[in-house]
This record gives C-alpha cells, sequence and structure tokens, in this order.
C-alpha cells in the first residue's frame, strides 16, 4: 500500500503543475473533472495542496475574451413609490407675483433679485432666482409686465405694463 500511495503522490505533484500552468481557473476544474470523474478517492487518502487547490476552486463563467469578468450588477428590490407633499409653508411663485402686481411693488423696475430680497423680508418666503424666472418671463411674454435689459448692470429689470 504505501509504494502505491508514494507513486500515486507523486503522480499528482506532477499533473499539479501541469494544471497550475494554465491560467484559467475553470480550465483547471474542467480537466480535474475530466481526469477523476470515475476515479473514487479513499477518504483515509489526502491530496497533496496543488492539485486540492485547483479541484475546490469554483467554477467561474466563461467569458468572451480575456480579461477580468464583468461586474455583477446587485439587484435593488423596487421601493413603493410615495408621493411628495406639496410645501404649504410659502406660495407658488406664480401666487406670490401676481400678489406682487396688485401691490403695486412693479411699479419701479425691479430685478429678479430685489424680487428675491422682498420676498425674504417682507413676507418671510425663501425663493431662489431660478423659481421666479420662469414665472416672470412667461408674466412679461403674457404682456402683464414689462421686461427690459439695463445695460449698466446686464440684467433684465421687469416693471408693470
Amino acid at each position: 500500500m504505501m509504494k502505491d500511495f508514494t507513486k500515486t503522490a507523486e503522480q499528482l505533484r506532477e499533473l499539479a503543475k501541469v494544471l497550475n500552468e494554465f491560467k484559467s481557473e475553470a480550465v483547471q476544474v474542467k480537466l480535474v473533472e475530466l481526469l477523476f470523474a470515475d476515479v473514487t478517492v479513499p477518504t483515509t487518502v489526502a491530496k497533496p495542496a496543488a492539485v486540492k487547490r485547483a479541484a475546490e476552486v469554483p467554477e467561474k463563467k466563461a467569458t468572451k475574451g480575456p480579461g477580468r469578468p464583468p461586474k455583477q450588477k446587485a439587484v435593488v428590490p423596487a421601493a413603493p413609490r410615495t408621493t411628495r407633499k406639496r410645501s404649504t409653508t410659502r406660495p407658488g411663485p406664480s401666487v406670490i407675483l401676481k400678489k406682487l402686481i396688485e401691490s403695486n411693488f412693479f411699479t419701479d423696475s425691479r430685478t429678479i433679485g430685489d424680487v428675491v430680497d422682498y420676498c425674504m423680508k417682507v413676507y418671510n418666503y425663501e425663493y431662489k432666482s431660478t423659481d421666479l424666472s420662469g414665472t416672470l418671463a412667461k408674466l412679461a411674454k403674457d404682456g402683464i409686465l414689462k421686461r427690459e435689459k439695463n445695460p449698466q448692470t446686464n440684467q433684465f429689470e421687469y416693471s408693470k405694463a
């Protein structure tokens, strides 16, 4: 029995050298599976480390060419859609601008910055200039306000039409 074991161990070392020359672990696993398809290994005999390593590596999916395989995308469960509640703390741009037109705020020429500052000081409503610019442009297009560019500041100024 000892002679057979020594001979088998030597053969496995030679096989491990050949298997480890292949770069692809998938190829190594396939070769080991083909070689040992009909052989049953007794539980008392230990495999050499190199063959053990080649046999225990999980099989990878084949790729189209050399290089690393593509990353697996994580599956994220879809979150239930919830509707966003509108803020009731301040009115929208069209409401506040109509209120300013009615209060004769636009009798003098005003820039968007002037409107933003006035809303903050008087009404304590915080608006960005981008919040108001679209509505001001629409009011100018509809003829409710006039829109003129100030050549000194290079900004548009709005006044009552």
